[in-house]
């Protein structure tokens, strides 16, 4: 009966980590996008185009290296970051379409 609950206490413990690891990438997501906030704050303010196709460019290249790097399938990175893009870019063009803005 031992040997049965070493590997449940065992992937507990892989699934503990999953979750706190799962925790800290939503975090790391949430001061991101205060960060982007800041961005298209600033952009807004002093005119400046909503989207950078150079700096996107050089980022989803930037992404994919880093996730070759790390292990993680560069498809993947890329369609997240991708993802994240438009879910500012998103964000950024209501907040400029608001009347009051």
């Amino acid at each position: 009966m031992a040997d049965n609950d070493s590997p449940k206490a065992e992937l507990a413990s892989l699934r503990a980590e999953v979750d706190e690891i799962d925790q800290q990438i939503i975090l790391l997501l949430g001061v991101r996008f205060r960060c982007t906030d800041m961005i298209g704050e600033l952009k807004q303010a002093h005119g400046m185009d909503l989207v950078d196709a150079k700096r996107e460019s050089q980022q989803v290249a930037r992404i994919r290296r880093l996730a070759e790097e790390a292990g993680v399938p560069a498809a993947l990175a890329e369609t997240i970051l991708r993802e994240v893009i438009d879910t500012v870019v998103d964000h950024h063009t209501r907040l400029r379409e608001r009347p009051y803005s």
